[in-house]
């Protein structure tokens, strides 16, 4: 197996984008009917990383291969056959389901489901039958409301992080050459990150290779609004819920934007680049940096050692907004991630299997969901623990996918920081630091109970004002359109598309979410 599908699979267990890729993605040779043989119970849930390295099922994981002898319950793991979404889709349309599942439980889903008959609404089993979950619960009232709705019901079991350190996995690096060349310091602000890239320019860094600036993918590209204290979406303003977009401080961004694209220091192909054209920018020495993860940027410098050019990154911190690094990100703000358990309607002895995952969250189940067994996976080093040479030298995979073999700090536990870090190589530990030291209290919540009006008013008006919103704002950055010009009109026509109206709709979620 080549390094490029190892470090894309540590993608996939870091990022909180990667499950929804590997649902669409994952096969196996086990099929998707109900099928508990002589099991106590059957978990529906795609392979993940797990493929990647050759297994076929979590039976070959190591943790799952040993539950059984730490819970007393036997699981059988069945794994979609084909296209996951598709088969999750049939799967909840039938009925014919297996006793957990695993997917993305938004709010919308879980409410639709619940009242189809095909998932219970847990909280009462949680109550009686996991004295963990409900010790986290208690003592972390925004956990408690990003899963227990208003009405006091409780859709699924979950996979918790507790700290951001966990969620910004993501932000700026620059090249640390370059950055030394242009003389200005690591940039705090948008307009000394204007200034670097303009003093890189100048000083004709690139040599004789054409400087494209910063490069990547466009959404990660559309972070730098925040040094703006603006989002490309919803974002709060005090407790005022803010559609940015609309926004005057969106306004001046996008100026911002389009200084840095009309003089050649943001990527000209940026609205169209993937990961091989971007990437040969970087390896090639055409590009000052990007936003990505921090396993991106190990993969970038192998790259570029590789083809003779060597060079390292310096992680930057997120941009300042009023004096403070600034992240506007919604997944910044999760506890309880989207993914976990819903628990099927036609469970036998639901009560015994939320006893069961509520293991992972008692203090020896989250050390061996996301550390594994003492002297086999981890070892105590000078007071801290470490993963053995069996994930942090593994022939075969790097420490970030060979740690899959045998645990999943990603299943229904506590996620370990610590753990975290572990499989990290000192930069990727820097980088990871550097940019989960950021303030988020601008960052729109990430999971909101809607009422059926609500949400029908969102649903309505969303797609066709993202599409709007999205060709104009490209257009004003790439001066297709110009911005003092057609701003005005670009307000109104949001506004007679019902901007206001979803508006009013998330106001009122959020003001309920938090008087919970």
């Amino acid at each position: 197996m080549n390094s490029f599908k190892k470090l894309v699979a540590i993608l996939m267990v870091f990022a909180l984008t990667f499950a929804v890729t590997a649902c669409s993605e994952e096969t196996s040779e086990q099929g998707d009917a109900k099928s508990k043989d002589n099991s106590d119970f059957s978990i529906w849930t795609w392979l993940g990383a797990v493929e990647v390295w050759g297994g076929k099922s979590y039976n070959e994981v190591m943790v799952y291969d040993k539950l059984e002898d730490r819970t007393g319950v036997k699981i059988k793991y069945v794994h979609p056959t084909g296209d996951a979404t598709e088969s999750f889709n049939l799967m909840m349309t039938s009925g014919n389901m297996e006793d957990a599942i695993w997917y993305r439980w938004s709010p919308e889903r879980a409410i639709q489901y619940y009242e189809a008959g095909r998932i219970l609404d847990i909280y009462p089993l949680v109550k009686e039958n996991a004295p963990n979950l409900m010790k986290l619960l208690d003592e972390n009232p925004d956990l408690k409301k990003q899963l227990v709705d208003p009405e006091g019901r409780m859709f699924y079991m979950p996979w918790i992080t507790m700290d951001k350190f966990l969620n910004l996995s993501e932000g700026m690096v620059l090249r640390e050459d370059w950055l030394q060349k242009a003389g200005k310091g690591v940039p705090k602000t948008n307009e000394e990150l204007y200034e670097v890239l303009k003093a890189m320019k100048e000083k004709n860094v690139s040599g004789d290779k054409k400087f494209v600036g910063l490069t990547g993918y466009a959404p990660q590209i559309y972070k730098l609004f925040y040094g703006f204290g603006v989002a490309d979406d919803w974002y709060l303003e005090g407790n005022k819920v803010t559609y940015g977009p609309a926004t005057d401080k969106y306004k001046k961004a996008l100026k911002w934007f389009n200084k840095l694209y009309e003089e050649g220091l943001l990527d000209k192909d940026y609205l169209t680049n993937d990961g091989d054209i971007y990437d040969k920018k970087l390896v090639d020495g055409q590009s000052a940096g990007f936003i990505d993860n921090s396993d991106s940027m190990a993969r970038i410098m192998k790259m570029a050692e590789e083809a003779g050019n060597p060079f390292k990154f310096t992680p930057i911190p997120y941009l300042e907004y009023n004096g403070k690094p600034t992240s506007l990100n919604s997944t910044a703000k999760r506890i309880a991630q989207p993914y976990g358990l819903g628990i099927s309607a036609k469970t036998e002895n639901p009560e015994k299997l939320i006893e069961y995952l509520d293991y992972g969250f008692s203090k020896e189940g989250q050390e061996f969901f996301n550390w594994g067994i003492e002297g086999e996976t981890f070892k105590e080093k000078e007071g801290e623990k470490v993963f053995t040479d069996k994930i942090m030298n593994d022939k075969e995979n790097v420490p970030g996918l060979a740690m899959t073999k045998y645990v999943n700090p990603w299943w229904i536990t506590v996620s370990s920081v610590e753990a975290s870090k572990a499989v990290l190589n000192d930069l990727g530990k820097e980088a990871r630091e550097t940019w989960a030291d950021v303030d988020v209290s601008m960052a729109f919540e990430p999971i909101l109970w809607m009422t059926n009006e609500e949400n029908e008013t969102v649903q309505s008006t969303s797609t066709d004002v993202q599409t709007f919103k999205d060709e104009m704002r490209d257009a004003f950055i790439t001066g297709q359109k110009d911005i003092d010009a057609e701003w005005d009109q670009y307000v109104e026509t949001l506004e007679s598309m019902g901007i206001n109206d979803v508006k009013k709709a998330k106001q009122s979620a959020y003001d309920r979410y938090q008087n919970q």
